[in-house]
């Protein structure tokens, strides 16, 4: 098929200026540019919010000791008979709870070994989380299994988890 273009079909027009469009786009990237250092600039500033105290809840080594009395009670009034074996273990567990709930600024009353382990680890309490996972799982043996039919249930002391607590209290940072 051939196409025949008559004489008025094809009309001359002037020069294409590129001009126009490239001081266009020069403009185009220089106002991109100027967004990118005002936004890098905005948001290199640091925040106009207060830090976060990451000392929340932190004993200091003289409240330690309000810790240590409150194992030291539960011992003593089990030794002195006040305390059935069973009701110390759950005071002191207790207590294990308690302590850690107040240093972390986290109810930890109602969390359970598989709690613990699931929580996010970081290298600021990757040690504190694992020291209270062992801690809380020593103490299930004495506190929920049968003395009878369980060595570890039966071996342990109050005494030995008064010793556990206190070890939790002074190695938690």
């Amino acid at each position: 098929m051939t196409f025949l273009l008559a004489e008025g079909d094809l009309t001359i027009r002037g020069q294409i200026h590129f001009e126009n469009g490239l001081v266009a786009a020069i403009v185009a990237c220089l106002l991109g540019i100027v967004i990118l250092i005002t936004l890098t600039v905005w948001l290199s500033k640091p925040s106009s919010r207060p830090p976060r105290s990451d000392d929340h809840g932190r004993h200091a080594p003289a409240e330690k000791s309000v810790w240590h009395q409150r194992i030291e009670d539960i011992v003593s009034r089990h030794a002195s008979g006040k305390l059935e074996r069973e009701e110390a273990f759950a005071l002191l567990a207790a207590t294990v709870r308690d302590f850690v709930s107040s240093a972390t600024g986290t109810d930890m009353s109602n969390r359970t070994l598989t709690d613990i382990e699931a929580m996010p680890r970081t290298t600021g309490n990757q040690q504190n989380l694992t020291l209270l996972r062992q801690t809380i799982e020593a103490f299930y043996p004495p506190e929920f299994a049968d003395a009878e039919h369980n060595r570890i249930a039966k071996d342990a002391t109050v005494e030995q988890a008064g010793e556990w607590v206190a070890h939790l209290v002074e190695r938690w940072r």
